[in-house]
């Protein structure tokens, strides 16, 4: 069911800014929050329940796989006075360029979520579960999502730890999978395919319309043999950014980088849908702890609009740069996914 009804939602929430006396770039008091890294338990990606104020929450998935194809995957429930609506994707990618796309809008009381573990229903049938190994330390997740156009049945077990974070503007970025492993199979143009790779994971909730105050942001994850590096810049207004860096090494920690240690550039500015868009990302940290430089040239890039408020670019993006901690080096050489969103 393609109804109107999340279009209109998702206007609420962004025109709740206009009705709340703040500006784009005031800056909002982070009293009561807290905005330094935390670990994670099941729990944290569980449902965190209907909302009285307008808001949103969504869980995210994508996929880089050992052959020609991606995907990306997400659940997002819009909510407002106990009410609301969710939202289905998929989008299969070859080479890193649209090939399949698909979605799906439900009313709230066709879905259904745990408030304590991560276990997400539509219409009955499982499209998000996960799961904890209590001998390995993995958390483990089985996502299916079908559509008429395409489907995908994957299997991610987590090789990093997870993380958390409150934002500046409240909302809470939960980081699960900031690196796993995948296998399954998508189906394509009537066309069933085995597949495996890594993949990354992430949930998001309490977004509401400050998180609109700000003008957008940048994220993307990268990887080398045994370091994940999950990145974001938020540009609190066109030109003020803070960068965010989180880098996990395989089956041990993380670290949580100091946003005035790194420097990020965008660059080789193109005309993309009526905006101006770079096709170019660096990012470089030179701390004690890590040394980083990552080079990001854009191989291809999706315009998916937001009503026509919210513009979003998913990029797959080549990146090659060299990563150095506790005295180890290793070399970042791939095909990765990243996003710019611009609110205005």
């Amino acid at each position: 069911m393609k109804r109107i009804l999340p279009q209109l939602l998702m206007l609420v929430l962004l025109l709740g800014s206009s009705f709340s006396g703040f500006s784009a770039g005031q800056k909002i008091s982070q009293k009561g929050l807290n905005v330094s890294l935390q670990d994670i338990v099941l729990g944290d990606d569980a449902f965190h329940g209907k909302r009285t104020f307008p808001s949103t929450e969504w869980w995210y998935f994508d996929a880089i796989f050992d052959d020609r194809y991606s995907a990306e995957m997400s659940v997002r429930v819009l909510s407002a006075l106990q009410k609301g609506i969710v939202i289905s994707r998929l989008n299969i990618y070859d080479q890193g360029s649209l090939l399949s796309s698909d979605y799906a809008s439900y009313q709230l009381n066709e879905f259904s979520a745990s408030l304590d573990v991560p276990l997400v229903q539509i219409n009955g049938n499982t499209v998000i579960s996960g799961s904890y190994d209590n001998t390995t330390g993995n958390f483990i997740y089985d996502v299916s999502f079908e559509f008429p156009q395409c489907a995908a049945a994957l299997h991610y077990v987590g090789c990093t730890k997870g993380w958390k974070r409150q934002q500046q503007t409240g909302e809470w970025w939960v980081v699960v999978l900031p690196q796993a492993t995948v296998t399954g199979t998508i189906i394509v143009n009537n066309t069933t395919k085995k597949v495996s790779g890594t993949g990354y994971h992430d949930h998001d909730w309490d977004v509401t319309w400050r998180t609109a105050l700000n003008y957008g942001w940048f994220w993307g994850h990268v990887s080398s043999s045994n370091y994940t590096a999950t990145w974001a810049t938020i540009l609190s207004t066109r030109a003020t950014v803070k960068p965010m860096l989180v880098v996990n090494e395989n089956n041990a920690g993380y670290l949580d980088v100091p946003s005035k240690t790194i420097w990020f550039s965008a660059k080789d500015i193109h005309l993309d849908h009526g905006r101006f868009v770079p096709y170019f990302f660096n990012i470089e940290t030179m701390t004690d702890d890590v040394f980083l430089v990552v080079n990001m040239q854009v191989v291809s890039i999706h315009h998916e609009p937001f009503i026509s408020l919210v513009n979003y670019w998913r990029y797959h993006v080549k990146c090659t740069g060299t990563i150095i901690m506790n005295g180890h080096i290793e070399l970042v050489d791939g095909v990765f996914i990243a996003e710019y969103l611009q609110f205005r």
